[in-house]
């Protein structure tokens, strides 16, 4: 249905894209001009600038084809419903309060509990029994067969009977009017399932950046004008019929719901993204096990791309390859924003040129109309917070990436696992890096504040701004999303204040 949208409005974007794109294309012909003499690192951190360029390229071609004059709005909901809720060892209350909502969604349905606890070892699966039997629900409690959640599904999707199906993780309350919202989509013949937006109870400041505004306002809508959009798991809705016709969930990935929607769009079912939540989660409280499911998914879009490549796939359209490309190629990419966390200590501390007879403050003032239009560009779709947040978390998550990598060739499918909802780890190997790459940019700020020199005040501004970034999720040890939200501010008025003093102190000694 069409929403009010102004002209200025729906040519932004597109415009926004344009200007990057031309702007970017001649800061980095500008960049190739000064390589000669640079050495492996600076031809390294220019490569890793033209990998960045052409995903933001990508990126925005990809999002200039949002509508934003028109809206998804349902029809009236029609056919029989199932809800599965699955469960592996999250607390017994948690899971209750999910039942209960379940059960209230304000149309005639089934709940299912799918307890795979004790498959997985878990030790209160007997609990979630006892929950099930006392609240008069089916519970499917799985003794055999291969784990993961996608099995869990197709264990139960054999045993129901239902037109559709609503997937719903143990920790998310259903919205009341869930069916109202997206069942009529199945009556068109032709669409095979429903993605809805992710909504978390986060902090205010999400450090962690699990609501994903650019996902869900630019990459999903997008998506969808292809046809191309696809799962995120929870609060998706699935015809029977669709997944009857692909063997059910798919148990070839770590987790089943890229893959499921990579195989109904090759035997050419529709998709549909529905650009509102029908419930609310708990999100990864901490670094650590924010970083292990981040892990996971990487590892789920790289094994696509390497091992089921959609240039391969038969039955795809062309925006759907290139959708789906887009999404294992930008893992790999990401891999990239390593190189702009070493850029101060290889410059300040390494003594490293990145241009031949180009000085730091030069680079960045070429490079700064560059970099505030790629930001613009995101903060267009997602905000101001939404902007700072996302960037945070593609550096903070870049070596997170380069391990997925790494551990996708070398291991093929590692086992699946889900996100942790209590006893939340504080520390894992998996931050190791990003508590280096830190580290690295402490050890910038300190040496040059130890003989501050006004050309170093590039480098200082750039390590500041690079550790406020990484600063932020690194510091979410806490299981408390409140606490790490207090310490934030704190943070980052401690950085910029170290780093005006010294900046000050170069500039007045200089």
């Amino acid at each position: 249905m069409r929403v009010p949208a102004g002209r200025c409005t729906a040519l932004a974007g597109p415009a926004l894209a344009l200007a990057v794109v031309v702007i970017g294309a001649v800061y980095l012909a500008w960049r190739a001009s000064g390589l000669h003499g640079t050495g492996v690192a600076g031809h390294l951190f220019y490569a890793a600038e033209v990998a960045s360029y052409l995903t933001i390229v990508w990126t925005a071609v990809m999002t200039s084809r949002i509508r934003p004059g028109l809206a998804r709005r349902a029809p009236a909901p029609v056919g029989t419903l199932d809800v599965y809720v699955t469960v592996c060892g999250e607390p017994a209350d948690i899971v209750e309060a999910t039942l209960r909502a379940a059960i209230a969604i304000d149309y005639p349905h089934r709940t299912y509990v799918l307890n795979d606890g004790r498959i997985a070892r878990r030790d209160n699966w007997r609990d979630i029994d006892e929950l099930a039997g006392r609240l008069g629900l089916t519970c499917f409690t799985r003794t055999d067969g291969p784990k993961g959640k996608a099995a869990n599904l197709n264990h139960a999707l054999a045993r129901t009977d239902a037109q559709a199906i609503m997937t719903l993780d143990a920790d998310h309350i259903a919205v009341g009017d869930l069916a109202e919202r997206v069942l009529g989509y199945l009556r068109v013949p032709a669409v095979g399932f429903v993605c809805t937006e992710q909504r978390f109870d986060v902090g205010r400041h999400d450090v962690l950046n699990n609501a994903e505004p650019m996902l869900y306002r630019a990459i999903q809508p997008a998506k969808d004008r292809d046809g191309a959009a696809s799962s995120c798991g929870n609060g998706t809705l699935y015809r029977r019929a669709a997944l009857e016709s692909v063997g059910g969930f798919s148990e070839w990935n770590i987790v089943e719901d890229l893959h499921t929607s990579y195989e109904l769009h090759a035997r050419g079912w529709r998709s549909v993204y529905h650009p509102e939540p029908v419930s609310v989660g708990i999100a990864p409280a901490t670094a650590a096990e924010y970083a292990r499911q981040r892990s996971r998914w990487a590892m789920d879009g790289l094994r696509l791309l390497l091992f089921d490549n959609p240039l391969r796939k038969p039955g795809l359209t062309r925006w759907q390859r290139a959708h789906y490309l887009h999404t294992g190629i930008g893992y790999l990419v990401a891999c990239a924003q390593m190189m702009f966390l070493l850029g101060p200590p290889l410059s300040a501390v390494g003594g490293i040129q990145l241009g031949a007879g180009v000085s730091l403050t030069s680079y960045m003032l070429h490079a700064m109309p560059y970099l505030a239009g790629s930001t613009l560009i995101v903060a267009h779709h997602a905000g101001l917070r939404g902007a700072h947040r996302t960037i945070a978390s593609t550096l903070f998550n870049a070596p997170l990436y380069a391990l997925a990598f790494v551990r996708v060739v070398l291991s093929g499918r590692p086992e699946a696992g889900t996100t942790a909802k209590t006893a939340l780890p504080r520390m894992s190997i998996l931050l190791l890096p990003q508590a280096l790459f830190a580290a690295a940019l402490i050890a910038t700020i300190v040496v040059i504040g130890l003989d501050p020199r006004p050309a170093d005040l590039s480098a200082l501004v750039w390590a500041g701004a690079l550790l406020t970034m990484i600063a932020g999720p690194l510091s979410a040890i806490s299981r408390q999303p409140s606490l790490a939200d207090r310490v934030q501010l704190p943070i980052r008025a401690s950085i910029a204040a170290t780093v005006l003093a010294l900046a000050a102190t170069a500039l007045l000694t200089g």
